[in-house]
């Protein structure tokens, strides 16, 4: 009776009863998203502690299966630098001369001007993800700040409606297309989506196989984009130190009266919308507080050394520009910075079409990093579908939060024309970076029992507020167009989407098994997340 007790321990040996214990167990696993086959194919002959996967292997063993906390002080600068600067600073520079009616100084005052608030709106961003420690932008400070509803929105706002991205990825098809077709050749349409589509799909690859990969992307990218605004703006100093006839006359008549003059507040406005452009990206690391080493004190550092610097530069490039292009020449470029090339650099003027290409891969591949936490946060909370908060079970990537922000990019890139929702929903940018100031605000207040490391003065948080209303209400008064009523509607289409399915719970038939489909599918599992530490 012993021997035969003690066989029972092996497999081989198991009684009816202990089989059909056995099956029904895997049946509840089943029912719960973890099937044996998916257990097989995710971790292979690991056990399954639980009903989440549990890594056996030793330097696993005890930790919990999330997102690590790989991006250093480096990383993080790296990648607001690269989520920052695209391909705005060789386009942009017209548009804002243009509504600045020729000022030279009022463009370079201009430029500082927004620089310096990209850079107190990121500090707003810091106090509130140092505060919460918690990743995916806005969504948890605002429902925190404002409920449930309004986070709900802002995150299915943010995951469907951004064909800016997709604009970036046909930039890159088409500067490269002429790059690969020559001069005086006009690549066909099919080509520079094909072109696009590619880098999307090389970027989606290296997020989903691994943070480490790209973050190296960023690292290299973003030295690189230093290089070259470097190469422009140096160059124009000396072109200038050369004794240029047209940057001397520039700079001495930079604030000339009779430009200035002519300037109305519409242009003013106008030309913020111009001069910001080259600055969004500043709040990429809210989308990634929780992958962060040190969040605490590496946040803030990274903000400082990111957006300064490119400041600086934005700054010296721009002189550069003034350096050696009349103000007529500049306000008849189509882009700024090839017309410097053709001017300065001569036969290597191929640099800036390449560069422009660079600065498209930095950016977007920050751009899927961030973007794909948004939707993983949103779901981890019950606000998006549950498969998007699950994480591959070997490169601890959101891989389902990359694919759905793949789909959506590339669903733009195919329709291509999408102008009427860059101009229906720019605009609410800054309605989002309002917000998150007030949002701020109205938190010391409901929360003042938690610790805050670091608090931004309350001056800065004033000012973007007040500097948001202006730059929301603009538009709206000096050019009424009802366009801006799309992005209404989609919010009012979005809150009623929030009743059916938060307060009256509906849900579609069979989500369960696609979920389960879904999960086999990718070997993604849910993580062990246990909340934030200001909810403990």
């Amino acid at each position: 009776m012993i021997a035969k007790s003690t066989a029972l321990q092996g497999p081989e040996m198991f009684s009816k009863k202990n089989q059909n214990f056995v099956e029904s167990n895997n049946m509840f696993l089943f029912r719960k998203g973890l099937h044996w086959f998916l257990f097989k194919k995710a971790i292979g002959s690991r056990r399954l502690e639980s009903r989440k996967f549990m890594m056996s292997n030793k330097s696993l063993r005890d930790e919990k299966f999330e997102l690590r906390k790989q991006i250093s002080l480096l990383g993080g600068i790296a990648i607001t630098t690269g989520a920052i600067v695209g391909t705005g600073i060789f386009v942009s520079p017209v548009g804002l001369l243009r509504n600045m009616h020729g000022s030279v100084g009022l463009s370079l005052t201009m430029w500082f001007a927004c620089g310096l608030i990209a850079f107190m709106s990121s500090l707003c961003y810091c106090e509130l993800g140092i505060t919460f420690g918690a990743s995916g932008g806005d969504y948890n400070n605002f429902n925190l700040a404002y409920g449930a509803p309004v986070g709900f929105i802002y995150v299915w706002t943010n995951f469907i409606i951004h064909p800016g991205q997709a604009a970036s990825y046909l930039v890159f098809g088409r500067y490269l297309a002429s790059l690969l077709y020559g001069e005086g050749c006009n690549p066909s349409d099919i080509v520079i989506k094909i072109l696009a589509t590619l880098l999307a799909c090389v970027l989606c690859l290296v997020n989903y196989r691994s943070i480490k990969s790209s973050l190296a992307v960023e690292i290299v990218f973003a030295f690189i984009k230093f290089a070259v605004m470097l190469v422009i703006g140096i160059g124009g100093l000396i072109y200038l130190a050369g004794g240029s006839e047209v940057g001397l006359h520039n700079f001495q008549t930079a604030f000339s009266v009779e430009p200035i003059s002519e300037i109305t507040i519409s242009d003013v406005a106008r030309a913020f919308y111009q001069g910001m452009f080259p600055y969004v990206g500043w709040p990429i690391l809210n989308f990634l507080t929780e992958e962060m080493q040190d969040a605490k004190k590496n946040m803030t550092k990274a903000a400082l050394f990111s957006i300064l610097p490119v400041i600086a530069l934005y700054m010296l490039v721009n002189v550069g520009y003034f350096s050696v292009l009349s103000v007529p020449e500049m306000l008849s470029s189509k882009a700024v910075g090839f017309s410097f090339a053709a001017k300065v650099l001569g036969s290597a003027a191929w640099i800036i079409p390449v560069s422009v290409c660079m600065s498209t891969v930095g950016n977007q591949n920050g751009a899927f990093l961030g973007d794909s936490r948004g939707p993983f946060v949103a779901a981890r909370a019950g606000h998006m579908p549950k498969v998007l908060s699950m994480i591959h079970t070997k490169y601890f990537t959101p891989a389902p939060a990359l694919i759905a922000n793949f789909l959506i990019t590339f669903m733009y890139i195919m329709i291509g024309d999408f102008d009427t929702l860059i101009y229906a929903f720019g605009f609410t940018n800054w309605i989002i970076y309002g917000l998150s100031a007030a949002s701020l605000l109205i938190l010391r207040r409901k929360m003042p029992q938690l610790a805050r490391p670091y608090e931004v003065p309350l001056v800065v948080p004033v000012s973007v507020c007040l500097i948001s209303l202006f730059m929301v209400i603009a538009p709206l008064v000096q050019n009424p167009s009802p366009i801006y009523f799309y992005s209404i509607a989609f919010y009012i289409i979005t809150l009623i989407a929030y009743y059916l399915y938060m307060v009256r719970r509906w849900r579609i038939p069979g989500t369960q098994k696609v979920t389960i489909f879904l999960q086999k599918l990718a070997g993604v599992a849910e993580t062990d997340w246990e909340g934030f530490e200001y909810e403990k």
